[in-house]
């Protein structure tokens, strides 16, 4: 004999199952796409690139998010720049060595190393790059 009478509704524990799952599913989508990155182009420090004298020179890595910041800024206002890989060049990593390592980006502009990216740091090493010495 059956415990349930014919007219009680089934349960709804699979319809609420599948609500959650279906919320879950919402909620990463959003995350994902709100949390993409507009792409940047990478300009690697080549010979005939640093035959043009670029104003910065940026020690980075391809995870690092303050390196992506500052590329987007760097192509956003027109500043000619080029960066070394520090983990994946000879190069780069020389050079991360050489100026002690630490916090990445390492931004090389003129005789001013910066350590991670600051908009504000940036532009007042670039003025002081572009300034034409007294007479």
């Amino acid at each position: 004999m059956n415990d349930r009478p014919d007219n009680e509704a089934p349960s709804r524990q699979p319809v609420v199952k599948r609500r959650g799952w279906l919320f879950i599913i919402l909620i990463l989508g959003g995350i994902i796409f709100f949390s993409r990155q507009q792409p940047v182009t990478t300009v690697n420090c080549t010979p005939e690139v640093l035959a043009t004298r670029p104003d910065v020179i940026m020690l980075g890595a391809w995870w690092c998010s303050y390196c992506y910041k500052a590329k987007r800024y760097f192509q956003n206002n027109n500043i000619h720049y080029c960066e070394y890989d520090m983990e994946n060049t000879e190069e780069g990593r020389r050079l991360y060595e050489k100026h002690g390592g630490g916090a990445i980006p390492i931004l090389l502009i003129g005789k001013y190393r910066l350590s991670g990216f600051s908009e504000q740091q940036i532009e007042q090493a670039l003025a002081q790059l572009k300034q034409k010495p007294q007479s």
